[in-house]
C-alpha cells in the first residue's frame, strides 16, 4: 500500500448531513463525490465518460477524482463526520456510477466503515484542518499506512492487514505533531502550567513556539514557552530563544541536539528518557492520539 488517502464528505448540497448519514450510517456504506449536475439529461454514464465531463467542464482535474479513478479494493481512506468524529473505511468494490441531485453525488465507492472517534493522530487531523487543502488528498507516510492498517484490524475484530512493526521506542518513531502533544502534557503535568489554547502555533515565518504556557501557582506567577523538534531535525540553537529569557519566560526544547544551552538561567532541556518515563506514568491519562501508536510496537 503506497497511501492512504483523506476524503471531505462534502459535496454541493445543503444536506450535508443526510448526505454523510446516507454514506457512513446505512447499511451499505460509501464515500461519495458529487458533480451530479454532469449526468445532463442522461440517465447513466461510466466513469470514465463522468471524468472526462468534469475535466471538461473545469479545465482542470480535482484530486479527489483521481483518488477515486485510482482506488482498488483494499484502500483505505480516512474521513470525518460534522460531529468530528473520523472514520476509517476500507474499499469493498469498484466505483458506482448512481446519482442523485438533492444530495449531488455523482459516484459512489463502496466501503466498510468504522467510526474511529476524535482521537486520531495529529498528521491525520491535520490533513482535514488544512486551508485550502481541497476535498481529498493522499497520505504517504509509512507510519500513518500502518497506524491506518492497525486502526481497521482492531476495529473490524480481524486481522485482515499485515503491519509492518516499527524497531525502537515510542519516541523514535512518534510523528512530529504527536511529539508535540506530548512534550506539552509533559510540561503541563510536571511543571505546574496550563496552556493558552489561544497560543499554540499554526504557521510561522520566524522561530515557531508551539505554544505559551502560564503557571497555575498563583502565589508565584510564571509564564513559558517550548520548542520541539522531532528526531530528523537539524541542531536546535537555544540562543535563539534569549529574548524570550530576557522577558521572564520560562524556556522548554525538546530536540535530539540542543547547542548553547549552557549557563542559560531558565531554560529547561527535556531528554528523551524523562519524556518517555513520563509517558508510562501518566499513559492512563494521556490522549488515545498518543497512547494508540504503541500498536505498532
Amino acid at each position: 500500500m503506497e497511501y492512504v488517502a483523506r476524503i471531505n464528505l462534502k459535496t454541493d448540497t445543503e444536506f450535508r448531513n443526510e448526505l454523510i448519514d446516507f454514506c457512513l450510517k446505512s447499511d451499505e456504506q460509501f464515500l461519495a463525490i458529487g458533480w451530479s449536475r454532469i449526468y445532463g439529461e442522461n440517465k447513466s454514464l461510466t466513469f470514465s465518460e463522468y471524468y472526462d465531463r468534469i475535466r471538461q467542464d473545469s479545465n482542470r482535474v480535482n484530486t479527489v477524482l483521481n483518488i477515486f479513478k485510482d482506488a482498488v479494493l483494499d484502500d483505505l481512506f480516512w474521513t470525518r463526520d460534522l460531529d468530528g468524529n473520523y472514520w476509517i473505511c476500507r474499499v469493498t468494490g469498484p466505483v458506482a456510477m448512481k446519482r442523485d441531485h438533492r444530495l449531488d453525488y455523482g459516484a459512489l465507492l463502496p466501503v466498510k466503515a468504522f467510526k474511529v472517534g476524535t482521537q486520531v493522530p495529529g498528521q491525520i487531523k491535520a490533513t482535514f484542518n488544512r486551508a485550502n487543502a481541497g476535498t481529498a488528498q493522499r497520505i504517504r507516510e509509512s507510519v500513518i499506512i500502518e497506524y491506518s492498517k492497525a486502526v481497521y484490524n482492531e476495529l473490524s475484530n480481524e486481522n485482515y492487514y499485515e503491519i509492518s512493526h516499527l524497531e525502537g521506542n515510542l519516541l523514535d518513531n512518534l510523528p512530529d505533531f504527536d511529539l508535540e502533544e506530548l512534550v506539552i502534557a509533559f510540561i503541563q503535568i510536571k511543571y505546574n502550567y496550563y496552556v493558552l489554547s489561544n497560543s499554540i502555533a499554526r504557521k510561522s515565518t520566524t522561530i515557531k513556539v508551539e505554544c505559551e504556557f502560564l503557571s497555575r501557582n498563583t502565589d508565584q506567577p510564571k509564564k513559558a514557552i517550548v520548542q520541539v523538534k522531532g528526531r530528523k531535525a537539524a541542531p536546535l540553537d537555544a540562543l535563539q530563544f534569549i529574548d524570550f529569557l530576557q522577558d521572564g519566560y520560562e524556556v522548554f526544547l525538546y530536540a535530539p541536539t540542543i547547542v548553547n544551552a549552557e549557563n542559560l538561567n531558565n531554560l529547561v532541556v527535556i531528554t528523551p528518557s524523562e519524556l518517555l518515563e513520563f509517558y508510562h506514568q501518566y499513559k492512563a491519562v494521556l490522549p488515545a492520539s498518543i497512547t494508540q501508536w504503541e500498536k505498532l510496537y
